[in-house]
């Protein structure tokens, strides 16, 4: 897969010297490429990687009002990758990426497959410790799904406004 890192660019954080991004910068730069901006990247799949990906996140939309949830949703996505399919096993990995239009934020992750599909529609306790993370990313985006199956692996996504 190639490296699309240098498209970073837009939403590096400013020195404290200078001013903050501002958000029509960005969008500029959004405008120039059809279908928007997107980064990928590559992580082993274990659980000390989720706050990577979280960081790697934060850093690609510090401009952006979703931020926050997009977070979010990379560490429940991330987690659910690593713990139920082959994404966890050693020598397993899961992709990030996330794809930002003018107006909306799209977060997806990949993973190895042979693990069980996600089900966005289950109702869970509210004093549940385990099984809520799915439900947590519903709730914070605005459209959710995934493609794939267990042979090729799966692509888990979820769309922001704004």
């Amino acid at each position: 897969m190639p490296d699309n890192t240098k498209l970073a660019a837009p939403s590096v954080p400013r020195q404290r010297d200078q001013e903050p991004v501002r958000r029509e910068h960005v969008n500029a730069m959004i405008d120039l490429h059809p279908g928007g901006l997107t980064w990928r990247r590559t992580f082993p799949g274990t659980p000390d990687q989720v706050p990577h990906a979280r960081h790697f996140t934060r850093y690609l939309l510090a401009d952006a009002p979703c931020q926050d949830d997009a977070e979010q949703i990379v560490a429940e996505l991330c987690s659910n990758a690593i713990k139920h399919t082959s994404s966890g096993s050693p020598d397993g990995t899961f992709i990030v990426e996330i794809t930002r239009t003018t107006t909306t934020t799209t977060i997806a992750v990949y993973d190895c497959g042979w693990g069980g599909v996600p089900c966005f529609g289950i109702r869970c306790r509210t004093n549940a410790e385990h099984g809520r993370g799915l439900a947590v990313v519903a709730a914070l985006a605005d459209q959710v799904g995934y493609e794939g199956g267990d042979a090729a692996g799966h692509k888990v996504w979820a769309r922001i406004r704004g």
